[in-house]
């Protein structure tokens, strides 16, 4: 024999509600007091037609006059009194004669009126509740019945309504969105609900399509009566799983909210029970000890047809959860839901829009909503339609919602920077003309990119076709892979491309991913491994970053240098525009320009070429070593392969005059005006350029010539607002070193800068 959770529940109240008041003893008094409180038993007196405040105001009335002398003084939870243990002796010997196996609410109340000389049969007979007239009407309205037929249809109603939602209801009072173009998922539904066993659908579909959509369409169809015969009024009633989850603190009380679910569909007959996210079911209301969970409970009903379920998951949880429990999942017919193509998301969105103006009492053009499906499409491809554009047009609403004015409208340029914000991509790429950014590329870059004019007129040519809309769908803004001996501006050219077109610059550098086991950590660690449940590891540094900066340049540094499975992550970038990491969570690189820098071949060509300016274009050595290295399924799908030329003597120059040029801008903040001669120039140029080492070399020896005795006579000499002149000049016989003179700016001008950015300063200056 065993007491129900509501017993040991009531049991467990009147204790705590004892030790409140501070009494010694839990008595006859305190258990009627909470009996009348617990909810049933209060709705079930009100309906009997007695006012269960009146008695509850007598008992509580009685216990602090009678019971409030009676002090426990520290000695522990108050004790059950002997009244108390005859009426649970008195309950139980009458659950054994009647032949159930647990004790009721009932029960305990029978018992209680059977108690004579006690106040809690004088309160309830002063208020009427006898048990000749009360018993029956339990029995009828509240008693847990084992069979649905004999739950009435009004408590059957009331139980629907504490535990899930009235769809059809909803749809009747109009609080419903339209559901558009998906008339054949609702055919499909229909059919399905037709069967005599196992009629019930499982909607399967990437979040966003729209699944719970589907099933308020069925609810609006049946109340427009566009359903056949047997579905007409039928009700839709979504469950909440929460709500019977909600207060379910001792085992069996989830078990009998849910028998009680069952059991008022299956009286109700003419309904359709909704479950979103199904993947709950399993494990929900499980308690260890081999209890059930809901996924088990429901089988038996869903099996014979008492009862018709439409319920909806994710493709993912779709594999985890129900392809794991085959009895579950063929109880089901399966219901693919595909996003909808872009024309059919536009009339989703025309059809919803005069709610959402309506709402925020804005007005919303046509062109607004293809120009926001068009982009969340293009640029918000982690997200699904229609649920994404429908988000976007809401965003922009809500934009000009705030600004509290009358007539605002919703316009494309609105859209760009909604989009702009939400992607996280410049708001020149999203617009549809071609952004002065991009016009001017070309001129930026050879500003700062000496020597290299073939390569960027072929890149840039590659990516104006992206620019103006007519590239490949599915692939990245450009597949570069860029060739040349060190130092010739490769990775530079790359940190131009995303400084002028606003995108992030995302630089690998592939000696990092030399061993096989260290390629992984570009997409993640594969199941199994450490780190595969890492969100960092697990998704990989590639899949990070690419999922904060969508819009960006991927820059993998000497990609010689990487283990050969490193091409494999390239095939699918270039291939489909995606990258899926070892957790399955997949980015989109459409809007990445991918560019790979390599040294292949250039150790053969040192020894071919002699002195600047040899053009490497001329030359197999390249072509050769790409093929050696590199797979011909890769090399297939790349958009331009580009040779960087070694470096002429005027370009040396310009770069001096760079690097010269961005030594100036850091000592304007120290009112520090530096001259550089023509000569120094020239003699940089000479001392400084390595035609295997490139530019970089020239670097350092600014650095040794003319940084470091330029740093000592600011720190020692507190060298500030003047003009400081650095010049070729003789020190000793033969011997020549750069000289720094430094003179009042009142003294002396500025120098005049020539077209290639040096300073031009005459002798007598000096």
């Amino acid at each position: 024999m065993q007491q129900s959770p509501e017993i040991e529940h009531i049991l467990s109240q009147a204790q705590r509600l004892a030790k409140t008041k501070k009494h010694a003893y839990v008595t006859l008094e305190h258990l009627t007091l909470v009996l009348v409180r617990h909810t049933p038993f209060w709705k079930c007196l009100e309906k009997f037609g007695v006012s269960p405040a009146a008695i509850d105001e007598d008992l509580e009335l009685y216990l602090d006059a009678q019971m409030g002398l009676i002090d426990h003084k520290g000695r522990g939870d108050p004790k059950k009194t002997n009244a108390l243990e005859r009426v649970f002796n008195r309950a139980l010997t009458q659950v054994m004669f009647s032949g159930r196996r647990s004790m009721e609410t009932i029960d305990i109340w029978l018992a209680i009126v059977a108690e004579n000389n006690s106040h809690s049969q004088y309160f309830m007979l002063k208020h009427g509740v006898t048990k000749q007239e009360f018993v029956p009407f339990w029995q009828e309205n509240y008693a847990r019945r084992n069979k649905s037929q004999d739950m009435a249809t009004d408590q059957a109603d009331e139980i629907l309504e504490e535990h899930c939602t009235n769809i059809t209801q909803l749809a009747a009072d109009d609080k419903l969105e339209p559901v558009i173009g998906r008339n054949t998922e609702l055919d499909e539904i229909v059919t399905v609900l037709a069967k005599r066993f196992k009629s019930n659908v499982l909607l399967v579909g990437d979040p966003g399509v729209g699944k719970t959509a589907i099933a308020e369409g069925l609810a609006t169809k049946i109340k427009d009566n566009e359903v056949p015969k047997f579905l007409q009024n039928f009700e839709v009633w979504g469950l909440e799983i929460g709500s019977l989850l909600a207060g379910s603190k001792y085992r069996g009380e989830f078990e009998e909210k849910l028998k009680d679910v069952i059991s008022a569909l299956e009286t109700k007959k003419n309904c359709v029970l909704f479950i979103d996210e199904a993947h709950t079911m399993k494990g929900a209301g499980a308690g260890g000890g081999g209890s059930l969970d809901f996924a088990n409970m429901l089988k038996p009903a869903i099996t014979k047809g008492n009862i018709k379920v439409v319920a909806s998951t994710t493709w993912e949880e779709f594999y985890e959860s129900f392809e794991q429990d085959r009895a579950l999942m063929r109880r089901f017919y399966r219901v693919s839901v595909d996003e909808p193509d872009q024309a059919t998301t536009i009339k989703i969105l025309q059809g919803l829009t005069p709610r959402l103006e309506k709402f925020h009492n804005v007005k919303v053009d046509n062109t607004a909503i293809v120009k926001a499906v068009d982009l969340a499409t293009r640029y918000m491809a982690d997200k699904k339609n229609p649920d994404k554009s429908i988000d976007l047009i809401d965003a922009a609403c809500a934009t000009e919602r705030v600004k509290d004015q009358e007539g605002l409208v919703v316009t494309e340029d609105l859209i760009d920077a909604q989009v702009s914000r939400i992607a996280n991509i410049p708001e020149t790429k999203v617009k549809s003309d071609v952004s002065d950014k991009v016009l001017e590329l070309d001129g930026n870059i050879k500003q700062k990119l000496f020597g290299q004019d073939h390569v960027v007129d072929e890149v840039l040519e590659r990516l104006y076709i992206n620019y103006a809309g007519i590239s490949t769908k599915n692939r990245p803004m450009g597949a570069f892979l860029f060739l040349g001996p060190t130092g010739t501006g490769k990775t530079e050219f790359a940190k131009l491309l995303a400084e002028n077109l606003d995108m992030e610059m995302l630089r690998y550098d592939m000696s990092e991913y030399q061993d096989r086991h260290t390629v992984s950590s570009l997409l993640g660690a594969p199941p199994g491994f450490v780190g595969y449940n890492d969100s960092n590891l697990g998704g990989g540094k590639l899949i990070s970053d690419v999922s904060k900066h969508p819009y960006s340049v991927l820059l993998f540094d000497e990609i010689e240098k990487a283990h050969p499975d490193v091409s494999n992550i390239f095939l699918q970038m270039m291939d489909e525009g995606k990258i899926a990491g070892a957790n399955g969570k997949v980015v989109d690189v459409k809007n990445c320009i991918i560019i790979m820098t390599s040294n292949l071949g250039a150790k053969d060509n040192e020894n071919n070429n002699i002195g600047f300016g040899q053009d490497l274009t001329k030359t197999g050595s390249e072509d050769k070593a790409v093929k050696d290295f590199f797979k011909p399924e890769l090399r297939n799908r790349l958009d331009l392969t580009v040779k960087f030329k070694t470096l002429e003597p005027l370009a040396i120059k310009k770069i001096v005059a760079k690097f010269t040029g961005e030594l100036r801008k850091s000592l304007k903040n120290k009112n520090i005006n530096l001259i550089v001669t023509e000569t120094l120039v020239d003699r940089l140029v000479e001392v400084g350029y390595d035609p295997k080492m490139g530019a970089r070399p020239l670097g350092r020896k600014i650095d040794e010539l003319i940084k470091v005795p330029l740093s000592k006579k600011i720190l020692f000499e507190k060298l500030s607002n003047c003009h400081v002149t650095a010049d070729w000049v003789r020190v000793k016989a033969k011997k020549y070193a750069v000289g720094l003179t430094s003179k009042p700016k009142t003294t002396v001008s500025g120098g005049e800068v020539n077209q290639d950015g040096i300073v031009i300063v005459n002798e007598s200056e000096t």
